[in-house]
């Protein structure tokens, strides 16, 4: 079998194939949050009852998540290989498919460097990589403030006990951050990364100029998520103010930062987190208001982004 032929099957065969798997994993990992029917005929419910422009707000917010998202990966790309918007969304779609559906979302980049010439898949890595960090960076700092708030509102042990360690991973985190030219220093004078380091000398090329702009997209697109997930709280008649469940959403997506994804996405996992966050405190009497939320925020920004990127599968040539 020649070279082309298995370009053929790769591309005509597997990719169908892969669209096929995704569709499949995606709508398990929709199951398995619970009963869709039952929660969308309560999101009915309160549109009929006039929370209708709360509601297409919060759709409104999805869109300009993965328009965002995709302008920080065209941003980061500008060092590596320009493309056109168009193609960093679709990139980011892609990845966001094979994030989903694999632990702590390592599949990530694999999606997004589909798109990519041979040659600068490595730096792609890479810069997916600085993207991440830039993220984690935004929801620990997020969290930080969301700490502060608990520790003065509704103060535990728990509560100081975070503010602590979050504070100083969020320290360390933004010190690599905006010193990342030490990871590629570093890999130069280790011999068993000489094949990588050429790659890696990739992230010299980020100013602190475009760092900085990352994290402020990081910031819009905290902010599209984490007003969204509030936005339902209030369509679902959370009996909070608006700026309380906005700091107290920050110290829960924090935590889901810290639990691996692999079960952050598990109800299970996020009913404890909401109790921890929500109940605990006394913010509220019961989690069903806070897990629906939730729910409904990772429906949309996730599973119909990872539907979208599996779509987008069947238009990529997996060997360029």
């Amino acid at each position: 079998m020649n070279k082309a032929t298995k370009k053929r099957i790769v591309n005509y065969v597997i990719a169908p194939l892969l669209l096929i798997l995704f569709l499949w994993l995606i709508y398990r990992q929709i199951n398995s949050k619970g009963s869709v029917e039952q929660q969308w005929h309560d999101l009915a419910n309160r549109w009929h009852e006039g929370g209708w422009l709360l509601i297409a707000f919060a759709f409104m917010l999805t869109p300009a998540n993965w328009l965002l998202e995709a302008r920080k990966w065209h941003l980061l790309l500008k060092a590596i290989e320009p493309l056109p918007y168009r193609t960093a969304l679709s990139s980011t779609m892609t990845g966001m498919a094979f994030a989903l559906v694999t632990p702590n979302k390592i599949g990530d980049f694999a999606g997004r460097i589909l798109y990519i010439k041979d040659e600068n898949k490595l730096r792609a890595i890479i810069a997916t990589l600085i993207n991440n960090i830039s993220q984690t960076v935004i929801t620990y700092l997020a969290g930080i403030v969301g700490l502060i708030y608990l520790n003065i509102v509704y103060p535990g042990k728990w509560q100081m006990g975070a503010l602590a360690v979050a504070i100083c991973i969020a320290t360390l985190l933004l010190y690599f951050y905006f010193r990342i030219e030490l990871l590629a220093n570093w890999a130069e004078n280790r011999r068993w990364l000489r094949k990588v380091s050429v790659a890696i000398r990739v992230v010299k090329r980020y100013r602190k100029k475009r760092l900085l702009m990352m994290l402020l997209l990081s910031l819009l697109r905290f902010s599209c998520y984490s007003v969204q997930f509030v936005v339902f709280l209030k369509v679902f008649d959370l009996p909070v103010s608006w700026g309380a469940a906005w700091l107290s959403s920050c110290v829960m997506f924090w935590l889901i930062t810290v639990v691996p994804s692999i079960f952050a996405v598990d109800l299970g996992v996020r009913a404890y987190v909401a109790n921890l966050v929500f109940v605990d405190a006394g913010l509220v009497e019961n989690s069903i208001i806070i897990i629906a939320s939730s729910y409904i925020v990772w429906l949309l920004n996730w599973a119909l982004a990872a539907i979208i990127g599996s779509l987008l599968l069947l238009t990529v040539r997996i060997f360029k």
